[in-house]
């Protein structure tokens, strides 16, 4: 592959919309792609041939000043160069950027990420062998000779090196490293006597093949990194928080321009990271359903037959019910279906004969709460209102999924506004506005936390200063307390008893926390050791301790000492299980979540996995309902697929498809009873799960 460093400077010219002046400085833009055209080959037809040029030139029009854009797979090679020290942007493989800038003393920040043609933001790292060599998964790699990469590529060194330490593939002192993917494939093949196996990355088995550096079929993967974060965007840090916004926003509009989705070989261009600049991203979402909350007031519910779904992940906010069928019916049962007008990401809430669920109106100008009759589908009543303000991807419907209890219901707006219902007929009893009310500002990806019912009180988080967090006597909306702090993040809060004091514990934009329940006074704070969590998936009580997951983290397990603090060194924790926006579930001794896999893990053993099982429904955000003898899986493409969780290993029960293919599910269903209240798209329906 080549190795190039070329400036593009006849790429910065001036736009008849915003004429250039002299004294303009070029925005110094240096592309380390290794799929950048300049940086690769054109061997692979379609794949490898970014066309960062014309990134370039729609930045000079968006942010009218010309730019100019470097290419180099050294950023040592630009410091070198005229340019020096001077750059505004840098766009490449996340670790050996991030390696570079440090060796250079060159502080720069992440603004955002690119999406690939699938739309991930991610790649591994490849295991290779010789394609008749015996070797058929990473275990059968001991004794083996491994060739990594260098240390400033995670996918094919700190990850690989993970990958086999799991695998229990013990690692000599130091490890062979290599400069190279073609370098470390064409010694292995050179050595062939020898048992030898490379690390390459993901990107690059198509094209050593393309380029004819080996020849088709020579080698053979027999195993595969953890994901790690691949193309993206570092700012300065000396940036102005204008600049870094205006850019920001031009990159997030990369999505709605096919011309450059293409020339970057990109599904849903840049996906901006939240808080990095003014202009932040939100959740989720990227992702799924978004968080919503409810847990009931006082005391868990134990109905034994699943009575009521009255909030976020049902009754306790667990996602955890009493009993799940045996099996999936062999067809699809679809009871009734209600058409709906907008995108949906909140969740469905059912109470009795009650269904509760978050739309939004065809011109994307208002909010829109429909309550259906649960038998039939009819809508007995909707809550309809104006919001101003945008929120980032996916419309700006509610994210927080509505609470109904003791004949309310309570409903939170992705930008804010708070509404408490008479749930007969929809009357509005109070309601407030996170941002008018409270100075709250609203996050990237909207408001998302769905309003928490403790002690009596509905707590809400919006996220100012003088206010990050706050509860509102239930009956009335008036204030009891406020707790001041720090921006929201996306996951919802519980409520419960820890160390012997009732808490709300939850989490800002950087910490995790606790909350006296009673006071509103902050007990505690968490900030944990990897920094960049975008705090979506919500913390679950584990018989009073407490269990998180995060995607630069991972799951821990968490103990309290006496006065309600928590103890910082976790007692159990597992790097692999490192969700970014699905929550797992807590049954029978044991946790499931998905982190590109179904992991099953021993919460009694310290969190080690059980057995992992790999579907390519785990792949993508799926939510989880638990009982203690099966796991319910939701994929976000409308399929169920029921788990045995009392079995040592990975084992399918049934699987149900509800939607077509194309169909994306990001809102958490409701399942009452037998039946599975499920909200795609364009329309709500609800489901028999029960036997022929």
């Amino acid at each position: 592959m080549k190795h190039l460093l070329i400036g593009l400077s006849t790429l910065t010219f001036c736009l008849s919309i915003a004429p250039c002046r002299a004294q303009d400085k070029p925005l110094a833009v240096v592309v380390m792609d290794p799929l950048a055209a300049p940086l690769s080959c054109p061997c692979v037809e379609g794949f490898a041939q970014r066309r960062y040029e014309k990134l370039g030139t729609y930045l000079e029009k968006q942010l009218h000043r010309p730019v100019k854009v470097l290419f180099a797979d050294d950023l040592s090679k630009i410091v070198r160069g005229e340019t020096g020290k001077n750059i505004d942007l840098v766009i490449g493989k996340q670790s050996l950027v991030k390696f570079d800038a440090n060796l250079l003393s060159i502080p720069l920040r992440e603004l955002a990420m690119l999406t690939d043609k699938e739309g991930k933001t991610t790649f591994t790292g490849l295991f290779v062998v010789l394609q008749d060599d015996p070797a058929r998964r990473l275990q059968d790699l001991k004794g083996y000779t491994v060739l990594f990469g260098p240390p400033d590529c995670d996918e094919k060194f700190k990850a690989a090196a993970d990958a086999l330490q799991k695998a229990g593939v013990k690692l000599p002192a130091k490890l062979e490293s290599r400069p190279g993917c073609s370098d470390s494939v064409l010694e292995m093949i050179e050595y062939w006597e020898k048992p030898t196996a490379a690390v390459i990355s993901s990107y690059a088995a198509s094209l050593l093949e393309g380029c004819g550096t080996i020849e088709k079929g020579a080698i053979r993967v027999v195993g595969e990194t953890k994901p790690v974060p691949f193309v993206t965007v570092f700012a300065a840090q000396s940036m102005d928080a204008s600049t870094a916004e205006k850019i920001s926003r031009a990159l997030d509009m990369v999505k709605s321009s096919p011309e450059l989705l293409s020339a970057l070989e990109s599904k849903k261009g840049f996906i901006i990271i939240p808080g990095k600049s003014k202009s932040g991203r939100p959740v989720e979402k990227q992702g799924p359903a978004a968080d919503g909350k409810e847990t009931v007031d006082k005391k868990k519910v134990t109905a034994e037959d699943n009575a009521a779904w009255p909030g976020w992940r049902g009754p306790n906010r667990d996602g955890v019910v009493a009993r799940l069928p045996p099996r999936l019916p062999e067809r699809t049962k679809i009871l009734w279906s209600k058409e709906l007008t907008g995108v949906g990401l909140s969740g469905v809430a059912v109470s009795g004969k009650y269904v509760i669920v978050a739309d939004r109106d065809a011109a994307d100008t208002g909010d829109i709460f429909r309550c259906l009759d649960a038998a039939g589908g009819t809508e007995l009543w909707s809550l309809e209102y104006f919001t101003r303000g945008a929120i980032k991807d996916y419309g700006n419907s509610p994210r927080g999924t509505p609470l109904i209890y003791d004949g309310k219901a309570y409903t939170l707006g992705g930008l804010g506004d708070l509404h408490c219902l008479n749930l007969a007929d929809g009357r509005i009893l109070w309601k407030k506005n996170l941002v008018l009310d409270f100075g709250g500002i609203v996050p990237t990806w909207g408001f998302c936390s769905s309003p928490l019912l403790a002690d009596d009180k509905i707590i809400v988080n919006p996220g100012s200063p003088r206010a990050a967090l706050v509860a509102l006597d239930r009956h009335s909306g008036k204030e009891i307390w406020r707790s001041p702090g720090f921006p929201s993040a996306y996951a919802s809060f519980i409520a419960g008893t820890f160390g012997g004091v009732r808490q709300i514990v939850g989490y800002d934009e950087k910490s995790l926390g606790g909350w006296d329940a009673a006071t509103g006074r902050r007990l505690w704070t968490l900030v944990p050791p990897q920094t960049g969590d975008f705090n979506v998936p919500t913390p679950l009580d584990a018989g009073g301790k407490l269990l998180v997951s995060s995607e630069n983290n991972g799951t821990r397990m968490y103990g309290f000492a006496s006065g309600g603090v928590i103890r910082p060194e976790p007692l159990a924790e597992n790097a692999d299980l490192a969700p970014d926006t699905s929550t797992p579930v807590f049954a029978g001794g044991k946790v499931f979540g998905c982190w590109n896999a179904l992991y099953c893990l021993n919460a009694g053993d310290g969190l080690k996995s059980l057995w992992t099982g790999e579907d390519e429904a785990f792949s993508s955000f799926p939510m989880l309902i638990a009982s203690p003898e099966r796991v319910l899986a939701i994929s976000n493409r409308g399929e169920l697929i029921l788990v045995n969780a009392s079995s040592d290993k990975f084992e399918v029960i049934s699987r149900l498809r509800i939607f077509a293919e194309d169909t994306e599910v990001l809102s958490h269903p409701a399942l009452v009873g037998d039946r599975l209240y499920i909200r795609g798209a364009t329309k709500v329906v609800c489901v028999d799960l029960s036997a022929e």
